[in-house]
């Protein structure tokens, strides 16, 4: 993570990477992706800390994604909520 935090100040008209800053706009717009993305980026330990904390940084979109995902019946659906919750908490 330090990488990107060092790469955004060498860059500084790079666009905001915070997506938790519009959490509700951010979260419509990735919500249907299929779940085998969320799965692979979900069990990576790697990317989970230096890829998507960097971009949620205050986890606000991943607890709507958690809510949305625990609300579904399917089995993939229950384990990435699992998986999310375990990420997150």
């Amino acid at each position: 993570m330090a990488y990107l935090v060092e790469w955004k100040k060498e860059i500084p008209d790079l666009p905001e990477i915070n997506f938790d800053l519009d959490a509700k706009h951010t979260f419509e717009e990735i919500k249907d992706l299929k779940p085998l993305v969320f799965r692979k980026l979900l069990t990576n330990d790697e990317i989970f800390r230096e890829i998507i904390l960097t971009l949620f940084p205050e986890k606000t979109t991943l607890k709507l994604l958690l809510e949305y995902y625990s609300t579904k019946h399917d089995t993939i659906y229950k384990t990435l909520a699992k998986n999310l919750a375990e990420r997150i908490s």
